[in-house]
């Protein structure tokens, strides 16, 4: 999630091709979202929900990084590659992503199915950037869109196709505390 709204960040290719998108919460309840933007070059889609049922987030507890990471910090992921949460913890290892694209960081995480369209999070629970594959020859080489795509992507949003505005959630709750309290927050 990006805000309380019910605005949500995913790649394109997880959503590339779907005739329906539905997110589904921790506690199992599937909600339908609508595609309100995508970029194919970014590898990003900004889904909102449209479902009745859905009233808001209590809370997003992260916020998203403006400037450029920093080698060697430590990150972490957070994935459904099964039922279950899954968290993957390592370091980014290069500013740029497969093949030198300048628009990603290859990060040292394990990552799986599943972890696409998921947060990159560094130490102080900042969103660093948005998982978007990994090579499959090298172990331990993934790939994340950085989060100033996600920021331009925001942007690129025309308003004249919004019912409400998207903003990204700037408050940080995390950033004060270890890993492990971090992620029963998140």
């Amino acid at each position: 999630a990006i805000n309380t709204n019910g605005d949500i960040i995913t790649n394109f290719h997880v959503i590339n091709g779907a005739d329906s998108v539905y997110v589904q919460n921790s506690g199992g309840d599937s909600y339908k979202a609508t595609a309100i933007y995508t970029n194919e070059e970014y590898d990003l889609a900004v889904l909102r929900i449209t479902d009745s049922a859905f009233k808001h987030l209590s809370t997003v507890p992260y916020a998203f990084k403006k400037s450029k990471g920093n080698l060697g910090e430590a990150v972490f992921t957070l994935g459904y590659p099964k039922d279950s949460v899954v968290i993957g913890m390592g370091y980014l290892s290069s500013f740029t992503g497969f093949e030198n694209d300048s628009l990603a960081y290859q990060v040292a995480v394990p990552v799986n199915p599943g972890n696409s369209g998921g947060p990159l999070l560094d130490n102080y629970g900042n969103v660093i950037g948005i998982i978007k594959g990994k090579q499959t020859q090298v172990d331990g080489a993934a790939f994340a869109t950085k989060s100033s795509y996600l920021m331009k992507a925001i942007q690129e949003i025309p308003a004249d196709s919004l019912g409400r505005k998207v903003n990204l959630n700037s408050k940080n709750s995390l950033s004060k505390l270890n890993r492990e309290q971090q992620i029963k927050k998140l």
